[in-house]
């Protein structure tokens, strides 16, 4: 079958490779569509050295089982179900599985980096991930285009668990791609009144706020971003910040724009050792919660798509761009040169 591989060399292109082979023990999906993700873009632009490989690569998917071993039969899993997979298993007997949180496991193997991913015509799902329920059935009227985007959709409320968004808050999203203007949608749902959007390119901007009507735009080219927070809120500062990018100043200005008793997400994570762009003394005399994030649950999951089920979530816009996986390169550069929000790949 055609797969996208990083090869032993550690170059990425499309390449014939076996067929998962049916057991007991397994599922097999025949994917429907797999989607590009940030993790993905930064591979394609810089490798990434976490991937052992030779490895097929992607994580974010959706496809119709072809093959549910006896195990997965146990676990509910039937020949014919269209699914979504949490791409994050773990262990189940560390400490952080045995309360929930999976995604921060010990031991945490995931789909494109230690399991064969899904930028694939058939994704294999292992045993582990059968048992830790991370194979999720898609609600039948929630449309592929969507189902699809769930795992991204779910790590940014992760990040949201910790942030208590109320009515009445200011929400600040430095970023305005697809986690972003994600990020915007779920505070929407959690009651924030105003959603400032902080974005360096113009175009990116345009294409969020026709997404979003009625978050207010700041251009850091043009405007003083603390200045303009400050105006906005008038002096009291951001309920909460999202940095929805990876730019080291953001951490530092992120904690400069919070107001007392603020709420931070540090959501998109830097290059090198992260070192050198938090400011002690703010948090502590503004008594500033500071927040990670590292991917979801597949509870996290099962509730996006519940959103998407009850109308009250619309991923399916998100999609600028379908491209045949023969074709996956072009859709990297569809994100690199043009902008592109969240691009499917096709087998």
């Amino acid at each position: 079958m055609k797969a996208y591989v990083m090869d032993e060399s550690r170059n990425m292109k499309v390449q014939d490779m076996p067929e998962p082979i049916a057991t007991e023990n397994n599922a097999i999906i025949q994917i429907t569509y797999a989607s590009i993700c940030g993790t993905d873009f930064r591979t394609f632009m810089k490798g990434n050295e976490k991937i052992t490989p030779p490895r097929i690569l992607g994580h974010e998917s959706v496809g119709v089982l072809i093959h549910a071993g006896a195990y997965a039969k146990a676990y509910g899993l039937e020949e014919g179900d269209r699914v979504t997979v949490a791409p994050a298993v773990g262990c189940g007997q560390c400490w952080p599985c045995t309360t929930g949180h999976t995604n921060m496991c010990d031991h945490l193997e995931t789909v494109g980096f230690q399991y064969e991913g899904a930028f694939a015509e058939k994704m294999e799902v292992p045993k582990q991930a059968i048992k830790m329920g991370n194979v999720i059935k898609v609600p039948d009227n929630v449309p592929d285009m969507s189902a699809v985007l769930a795992e991204p959709t779910a790590c940014a409320l992760n990040a949201q668990q910790y942030l208590n968004i109320q009515p009445e808050d200011t929400v600040v999203i430095y970023g305005s791609g697809y986690i972003g203007c994600i990020h915007a949608e779920l505070a929407r749902l959690s009651g924030a009144t105003k959603i400032i959007m902080v974005e360096i390119a113009e175009v990116r901007a345009e294409i969020a706020k026709k997404m979003i009507p009625g978050i207010i735009m700041i251009n850091p080219k043009e405007q003083n971003t603390v200045e303009e927070v400050e105006r906005i809120t008038g002096g009291r500062g951001a309920n909460v910040v999202i940095t929805a990018l990876s730019v080291p100043s953001v951490h530092t200005e992120a904690q400069m724009i919070a107001s007392k008793m603020g709420r931070i997400s540090l959501f998109g994570g830097l290059a090198g050792d992260g070192k050198g762009f938090i400011d002690s003394n703010l948090i502590h005399y503004k008594e500033l919660s500071v927040h990670g994030v590292h991917a979801t649950t597949p509870a996290m999951m099962r509730q996006i798509l519940a959103y998407v089920e009850e109308g009250r979530l619309d991923l399916e816009k998100y999609v600028s761009e379908v491209c045949m996986l023969e074709d996956i390169q072009n859709g990297f550069v569809s994100i690199r040169d043009k902008n592109a929000l969240k691009v499917l790949v096709k087998p």
